[in-house]
């Protein structure tokens, strides 16, 4: 299942009526292939439920809600598909009434369980899995592996305070890609000199079919310092040094890190450095500033980035991120990082 399914169903004529702003936004054939992807989303904080109502306002075929954790006071602060009376019960089971009331027509299914539980056969009955709980590196690598050899696309994210993160293995990616062209301009070769250039409404564009090729989550964390284009080098964001951090103390502590643990990071950011070849000066004190537990308003740019992102992946319209998109709330910037390409 390398590709999201090529065979798409034909939309009804109440499908058509309530996706038509859709269909004029990216056509007929993308909403299609958008109505026939099933999506597994692991984990129901904030940053899934963000994930969760964008997706299924899009009008994908259908989503299983898998969490295995409890309702708790804190959600409350970045989840808002839950209410105070669902404290103590099942996070994924009471995010299941919202989800359906957003959109009908997309089948809504919750579990209670684990991911780490879920074996090849489970995995094959999805064409995405999204993964925001939070989970160790080593289980979020294992799931990719396992997702990357069914050929399943995966995706990884979460949120601490003002910093976030997605991650995506799309395995080998195929999608079309409309680009402006000239009159008479042939691929390759230089357009006409300035004076000779037609007028804007000369410009045409084409329709190409690209494709991309994606790496394993646990090949880009091994990523070291290196030669431009192959390893860290000066370009790279200071931001997925933070990641690395942060994700190293969840492997140590088995809880994400919050404003409480300073200290601690920064302990960790000169493990973290040194392992990478790179200079601690690279993540700098005051970046720990942003860290602490989940924002509501994070998880809403980060979810619908991430969002964005799976839609254009089942659509197989435009080229989707590759393949870390990391957030600073501090200065309200987004940004890409190919690293393991």
């Amino acid at each position: 299942m390398g590709e999201v399914r090529a065979t798409a169903p034909e939309l009804s004529e109440e499908e058509a009526n309530l996706y038509d702003r859709q269909i004029r936004l990216w056509g007929l054939e993308s909403q299609k292939r958008l109505r026939a992807v099933r999506v597994l989303l692991a984990g129901l904080n904030g940053l899934g439920a963000e994930v969760t109502k964008n997706l299924v306002l899009a009008g994908i075929k259908s989503i299983t809600l898998l969490d295995h954790r409890n309702v708790t006071a804190e959600d409350f602060s970045s989840q808002f598909m839950i209410g105070r009376s669902d404290v103590g019960k099942n996070r994924a089971h009471s995010s299941k009434a919202y989800t359906k009331n957003l959109n009908p027509m997309v089948e809504v299914e919750s579990e209670d369980d684990e991911l780490l539980n879920k074996d090849d056969e489970y995995f094959r009955k999805f064409d995405i899995v999204c993964c925001t709980a939070s989970l160790s590196t080593e289980a979020l690598t294992k799931v990719n592996n396992q997702c990357r050899s069914l050929g399943v696309k995966f995706y990884c994210g979460h949120v601490w305070g003002l910093f976030g993160y997605f991650f995506s293995d799309l395995i080998q990616h195929s999608y079309t890609q409309e680009l402006p062209t000239l009159p008479g301009s042939k691929g390759g070769k230089a357009g006409p000199s300035l004076a000779k250039r037609p007028k804007m409404e000369d410009h045409t564009s084409a329709v190409v079919q690209k494709m991309m090729t994606g790496v394993p989550l646990s090949r880009a964390l091994q990523v070291k310092a290196g030669k431009a284009g192959t390893g860290l080098d000066r370009k790279t964001s200071p931001l997925f040094f933070l990641l690395h951090v942060l994700l190293r103390f969840f492997d140590k502590h088995h809880v994400d890190a919050c404003e409480a643990d300073r200290e601690e990071l920064q302990k960790l950011r000169d493990q973290v450095t040194s392992d990478l070849a790179v200079d601690k000066e690279r993540l700098p004190d005051h970046r720990f500033d942003t860290i602490a537990r989940e924002m509501c308003a994070t998880c809403a740019v980060v979810g619908g980035v991430l969002a964005q992102d799976i839609i254009k992946v089942a659509s197989c319209k435009d080229p989707p991120l590759k393949n870390f998109f990391l957030f600073d709330g501090i200065e309200c910037c987004g940004l890409q990082e190919n690293i393991g390409r």
